[in-house]
């Protein structure tokens, strides 16, 4: 059974498992529970969902599926192929979606075939009634688009698409037919409830080797960038809440303060107040040569030697300011470097200000996608950490979140104050008092770490033993002044 209309794409009615290779890479683990649910949801419905292969027949997605159907008994599976062999980037983007794809959140009809067979529904046919999802919608016209037809919907014998209707969205938009399964109107409604129960968590580890740590240079935010519309031309867009709603505040209250910006990305916040009389020094690990994606090894180094030189003058620092720098940490490590490091450049009657990613948001974002108003094209898969991975401008990254809870707990193992301080739709803030007396390995480590980050090819610079030293007898001296 083809499409004229999805010429790339190629489908197996009956394709035998024995003939199936199963890719290096699957991201998706499923508990022994939830193996069983879905053995006993395909002996229910029957396999409803082809597995998707890659040219050369490698299974791109549905890992879990053909393992349970060989528990099964069974031997063969409907399969959809791709025409052309994808990268790797490609099939985990399969997959991701593949896992993904059971929603209903739009209102779609299209014209049933047979009940209890596999048909195609021509384009011309799909009647949306109200479109929505449209994060996922996005994320599919960009696979079909470059792939081919590669997905299928359920269908009830009334018309109505049960299962995957953003998928029949964008076929109807982007012109080709789509691949359905029919079923009983009366039976669609457990069809669906079994098919969208929860079938396992991400576990990215697979992906180590293609996510850097020094990748993580991507997702810094470009602060205190102008509006280019003119209805808005000449105002601040993409302002920093940390500084704004915690930082500026105490230095308009006290402007000598002396501060530091770890983690600063682009060193917005910096390059606007140092002018100004403030004191403000910046470290960031990746600064980026303006205008390119080659790290700045000798600026880096420049800011090096500049925290070292103002911690040897002046002491440990009146305010650390974090923003946005533990939710792009890429292990617990490297979240516990971090911290570890920030503790340390706190004065004893320092502050320190953070803001992270709030999980709560991206949660309401994921549970509000029958609402017609988004437009994010955001999609997130959450491993068992609340990391996420997003391939970006050709690379791997991780994105971790936070709830208010759990940003306490962990920010108390190292501040004796800890107040979440608000949130927002995307940031949780906090302020860090306090800081507490952690181990000697644990600082000389996390020092080394943090002020010496790995660069492509295995090359680190090495210029940072100076400022080490100088941080680890203030954090002593600190330990003794301490009341």
């Amino acid at each position: 059974m083809s499409s004229s209309d999805a010429l790339t794409t190629t489908f197996y009615e009956a394709y035998p498992l024995k003939d199936l290779r199963p890719a290096d890479y699957n991201p998706r683990h499923l508990s022994e529970d939830a193996f069983a649910r879905l053995q006993e949801s395909i002996g229910k419905h029957g396999i409803v969902k082809p597995v998707i292969l890659n040219a050369d027949g490698t299974l791109v997605a549905g890992h879990q599926r053909t393992k349970a159907m060989k528990a099964l008994g069974i031997t063969h599976t409907p399969a959809v192929m791709l025409g052309t062999k994808v990268r790797l980037t490609d099939e985990i983007q399969f997959n991701l979606l593949h896992n993904r794809v059971e929603t209903e959140a739009s209102i779609v009809y299209a014209q049933p075939g047979p009940i209890g067979e596999w048909s195609w529904i021509s384009w011309q046919s799909i009647d949306i009634v109200n479109s929505r999802n449209k994060p996922f919608q996005q994320a599919i016209s960009y696979m079909t688009g470059g792939h081919g037809a590669w997905g299928s919907v359920v269908i009830d014998d009334q018309g109505q698409i049960a299962l995957n209707a953003e998928y029949a969205v964008v076929a109807a938009k982007n012109h080709f037919d789509v691949l359905a399964w029919t079923c009983p109107s009366s039976e669609a409604a457990v069809l669906v409830a079994d098919l969208t129960g929860e079938y396992g968590v991400y576990d990215w580890s697979g992906l180590d080797d293609q996510a850097p740590v020094y990748n993580q240079h991507i997702v810094q935010p470009k602060r205190l960038r102008k509006y280019t519309s003119l209805r808005k031309q000449g105002k601040l867009a993409y302002k920093s809440e940390v500084w704004e709603k915690l930082a500026l505040p105490r230095l308009r209250e006290k402007p000598d303060l002396r501060v530091v910006d770890f983690g600063a990305g682009h060193g917005d916040y910096a390059k606007k107040l140092r002018p100004e009389g403030y004191l403000i020094d910046d470290y960031e690990p990746y600064r980026t040569t303006p205008g390119k994606y080659a790290v700045d090894i000798k600026g880096v180094v420049g800011m090096v030697r500049t925290v070292e030189k103002r911690l040897e003058a002046h002491g440990l620092y009146d305010m650390v300011v974090l923003d946005s720098v533990i939710n792009a940490t890429t292990s617990l490590d490297y979240q516990h470097w971090v911290l570890t490091t920030v503790n340390a450049l706190c004065a004893a009657d320092g502050t320190v200000c953070i803001g992270t990613r709030n999980l709560l948001a991206e949660q309401a974002f994921e549970n509000s996608q029958h609402s017609t108003s988004r437009e994010s094209t955001r999609l997130s898969f959450l491993d068992a950490e609340n990391v996420d991975m997003r391939f970006m401008q050709g690379k791997w990254m991780r994105i971790r979140y936070h709830t208010p809870e759990s940003l306490q707990e962990l920010l108390e193992a190292y501040f004796g104050e800890v107040k979440v301080a608000g949130r927002s739709n995307a940031t949780l803030r906090a302020v860090c008092k306090k800081p507490l007396r952690l181990s000697d390995h644990d600082y000389e480590k996390a020092l080394d770490e943090e002020f010496n980050m790995p660069y492509p090819d295995d090359f680190r610079h090495g210029r940072h033993k100076r400022l080490v030293e100088i941080l680890i007898k203030l954090v002593k001296e600190r330990e003794i002044s301490s009341p």
